[in-house]
């Protein structure tokens, strides 16, 4: 591997191909590199990043800045994009959870931030719907929150909510993401009447894009504070996230966040990051945002030719704003024609050689490609792979 020198710094790599450094490192440590068909997913490594986010970053690590002024200035621009009264930016969209929450109890308070997670003398209740209860609420608690379900799967009423509103109620929370149900009154109702009350609403909307409108769509509708993911489809680094809303909530978080030294201090973003996703936002407000989808959408075409051919269950590319927020290759019936479960064949992807990984969902019984991660010429070898597997 040929090499090329900075002053005063490490050896940059000058690869031939995407990763090829990165290849021979994780092969070094006795792993084997996947071909990531499942989109964005953080467990399998997050997504691409653009050769310009990833120049952007190297050359950050010969400039020096005081961080609080970096992560102000990537907040007015966040600002900027979403329409929120502020903005800063957080350890993905999990740190923004935690950060939001830390903020409607504390606010810029001194001696209560130093206290979290000790709620004692502070409001520290989260309402939220039972049906937006998921994997990600525990973060809340990691602030101090005590969690308040209200409603049933089935259905949750507004008075439901608005009822369980106390003197110890810090804040409201809304999820919204691919696949969540939404059985109760819209965001914009319960924004309205927290409003009237004097409780802020978190709307955790990290998975969301697209649409980019989705940007300024919460904040709109009365969101306070908005958790969005920087490393998905805005393409910045993984671990970036994006927080904004209300600026004296803003204010509460970054009061909150490193670089100081409150709750937030263990989610630390570099300056390499912070310039990174500042990056990867610019392109993502420039790109056309119809011929990027639909560019996804011809990478998968192909495949699904080939597997119409050979697969007996249905096989087809879906786009929708409920569960199929890019164009997805949805194989169907994977139970029923391979005598084996959609997370059972997903397993068998990731296992042999090469490793693929193809998301696998039980509860619908399907397989889906996702291309947002996926190089031309990857395509032909996930098709391949799949058609034996499936066969």
């Amino acid at each position: 591997m040929t090499v090329t020198s900075r002053n005063n710094g490490p050896a940059q790599p000058a690869t031939t191909r995407p990763g090829e450094l990165a290849t021979g490192l994780v092969e070094e440590l006795g792993l084997r590199p996947i071909i990531h068909a499942g989109g964005t997913k953080t467990t399998m490594g997050g997504t691409r990043i653009d050769v310009e986010v990833r120049d952007a970053m190297w050359s950050a690590c010969d400039v020096f800045v005081p961080v609080a002024e970096l992560a102000k200035a990537t907040g007015t621009y966040i600002a900027q994009i979403t329409g929120a009264e502020a903005g800063t930016v957080t350890s993905g969209a999990a740190g923004a959870c935690v950060l939001s929450m830390a903020a409607c109890m504390t606010g810029t308070d001194k001696a209560r931030i130093a206290r979290l997670p000790d709620t004692t003398g502070m409001p520290d209740e989260l309402i939220i719907m039972r049906t937006h209860v998921g994997r990600y609420t525990h973060l809340y608690r990691r602030a101090g929150a005590r969690i308040i379900e209200v409603g049933t799967m089935n259905e949750c009423h507004g008075w439901e909510i608005f009822s369980a509103v106390t003197e110890r109620t810090a804040a409201i929370a809304w999820l919204e993401g691919p696949g969540i149900r939404q059985v109760g009154p819209g965001l914009r109702e319960v924004c309205r009447e927290a409003r009237r009350l004097g409780v802020p609403v978190i709307a955790d909307v990290a998975a969301m894009l697209p649409p980019r409108a989705n940007l300024r769509r919460y904040v709109e509708e009365g969101a306070d504070l908005v958790t969005v993911s920087g490393g998905k489809v805005i393409g910045g680094p993984q671990n970036t996230g994006l927080l904004y809303g209300r600026a004296d909530l803003i204010a509460a978080a970054v009061a909150n966040n490193s670089p100081q030294q409150g709750i937030g201090r263990p989610f630390k973003v570099s300056k390499e990051d912070m310039i990174g996703l500042y990056v990867a936002l610019r392109r993502f407000v420039a790109r056309d945002e119809s011929a990027q989808l639909e560019r996804w959408r011809r990478m998968l075409e192909p495949m699904a030719a080939s597997l119409r051919g050979s697969y007996p269950g249905r096989v087809e590319i879906r786009h929708d704003e409920h569960l199929f927020h890019v164009p997805m290759l949805v194989i169907e019936d994977v139970a029923t024609h391979c005598g084996r479960s959609a997370s059972a064949v997903s397993a068998e992807l990731l296992a042999g050689e090469p490793r693929v990984f193809v998301p696998g969902d039980d509860s619908r019984d399907h397989l889906t490609v996702n291309p947002v991660s996926l190089l031309a010429e990857e395509l032909p070898i996930v098709a391949a792979r799949l058609a034996d597997v499936l066969g």
